[in-house]
This record gives C-alpha cells, structure tokens and sequence, in this order.
C-alpha cells in the first residue's frame, strides 16, 4: 500500500480558476472557438469574438453591454460583494495596499487613493491561488500601479480597457472606479 498524500496546508493554497460568468459568455457564441482560461485576455477574447462573428458597430455595443454584465458577476463572483470586510481586506491585499486597513471604510479610503485599471484586478483574480488566511494573501505584481489619474486614463485610453460606471453593480468594483474620460 502506498502513503497517503499529505493534505496541503491550509495556507499554500490552491488555483482559484474555475470557468465563470465571461467564460460562460464566450461560450454562448457557439460559432466561436473558445477554452477557458486563467491566462486569456478577456478584452483581447471580446475583441476576437467581435472579428470573428463579424458585428457591426450597432451589434458590438449590444453584445459589448452584455459581455460587461458578464464582467460585473465575474468581479463580485471573485472578489466579494463587499458586505465582507474580507472582501476589502483581500481586494487590499491582492492590489498591494499596506498596511492592512482593519475596516471596511478604511479599506474603502485605501483602495480609492490607488490608481490600477480594474481589467489588471480581474485577470489577478482569474490567476490567482486560494488562501484561506486573509493576512497570507500576496499583493499580485502584474497590476500596475500608475503614479496618478492622468498615467492610468493615458494607459487606459490607449488600450482602451475602460469600465464603464453603469455596468459596476459589484460594490467592491466601484471602489476602483476612476473618472477617466476627457472632458469636452
């Protein structure tokens, strides 16, 4: 009889990705070749998607209004509703906030001062390793932390990785949000 494999410890982890609501919403278009995973781009995948089924402008803003519904229940799927303090804790934790802020105002102060693109969060949570222990958490170094509002609505607009405020239901993703449009 072979040993049994030791459990992991509760604070190594485990690959968080299971498929969710933008996979589910890639995967609607059956005409469209899609595997899930942690790594994709999903404003890249939207953009193949557009290409491949051939939307005009009309259809694209129809399917780009659900595709970021989609990307609401992915981000309060993944990082909270924001009822939780953990939720904030986390969200902290994972965008590099320290020290740990011990309320949900203070995580609320905290997170709002950061400039990160909301996309950058997303595709860390897609990627990221379960720990149970909030303290445990790492701060993700592939979001980019800009200098100030002008460096992220340049990095924005160039990449064109907007989030629009209607679409952010998830009261944990509003905390990120920035005004980032040029006025007229």
């Amino acid at each position: 009889m072979s040993p049994a494999a030791a459990p992991p410890s509760p604070n190594e982890g485990v690959p968080l990705f299971q498929p969710g609501a933008i996979d589910k919403y890639f995967q609607s278009h059956h005409s469209f070749s899609y595997t899930p995973t942690s790594s994709a781009s999903v404003l890249k995948t939207f953009k193949r998607l557009a290409t491949n089924q051939g939307w005009g402008e009309d259809r694209k803003k129809q399917e780009k209004e659900k595709f970021q519904k989609a990307v609401d229940a992915e981000f309060t799927a993944r990082v909270g509703s924001g009822f939780e303090l953990v939720d904030w804790q986390r969200l902290a934790k994972v965008i590099g906030v320290e020290p740990l802020p011990l309320s949900i105002t203070q995580c609320k102060k905290m997170i709002k001062k950061e400039n990160i693109n909301i996309y950058h969060v997303l595709h860390a949570y897609r990627r990221a390793i379960e720990v149970k222990n909030v303290e445990d958490v790492q701060a993700c170094k592939d979001i980019r932390r800009f200098k100030n509002v002008a460096e992220l609505r340049k990095y924005t607009q160039k990449h064109k990785m907007f989030y629009r405020k209607e679409y952010a239901k998830g009261s944990v993703l509003k905390g990120l949000l920035k005004y980032l449009r040029w006025r007229v």
